[in-house]
């Protein structure tokens, strides 16, 4: 019977990690956040909701950044509280001092019109109200296929421009229709 209770004690014994001094310094200065909803608003009513796996809060003095490494999801919403656009990534890095964020590897902006935009990279800014990039970017429409390099959109993704452009343009599109027959 002893022994019985002796190994019950020991298998309830918490194994504690021993840390290196190397290990423990990669968590100084940061808070990690899991399932992470941030939600913004404005007057009551939802701008912005925001959904990641996990956030890296770095709180060092003069860094202050949130980082998404394992991607993120930001929802844009109007003012009856319609869901308008979506942005996503597989890696994002915000700055709170220039309110940018950097997102990276597969970088999609759909809009509620079923456009959609395809990016190795977006920057957003905040204060501007724009996203931009000068990688490659892809562009799909119901009917046309616009690509290049250079893009800047705003955050309804409604006034877009594009820099190096190739396109794949119905000619309906590209010429009034009676100019066709």
């Amino acid at each position: 019977m002893m022994l019985l209770l002796i190994v019950f004690l020991y298998s309830c014994k918490e194994e504690r990690k021993e840390w290196s001094d190397e290990e423990a310094a990669s968590y100084a200065d940061k808070e990690y956040i899991e399932n992470v909803k941030i939600i913004y608003s404005d007057s009551g009513n939802i701008v912005i909701k925001i959904k990641a796996p996990l956030m890296i809060r770095h709180t060092k003095l003069n860094e202050h950044k949130e980082e998404f490494p394992n991607g993120f999801l930001a929802e844009f919403y109007d003012k009856k509280n319609v869901l308008q656009n979506t942005l996503s990534s597989k890696y994002a890095i915000r700055s709170l001092e220039s309110r940018t964020t950097t997102m990276q590897d597969s970088v999609y902006f759909i809009n509620n019109r079923g456009e959609t935009m395809h990016s190795a990279e977006l920057i957003w800014d905040e204060r501007e109200g724009k996203l931009y990039t000068d990688k490659f970017v892809r562009v799909t429409r119901k009917d046309e296929i616009i690509q290049g390099y250079g893009f800047e959109t705003d955050e309804k993704f409604q006034k877009s421009t594009m820099k190096y452009i190739d396109a794949q343009i119905p000619a309906s599109k590209l010429i009034k229709p009676d100019v066709l027959k």
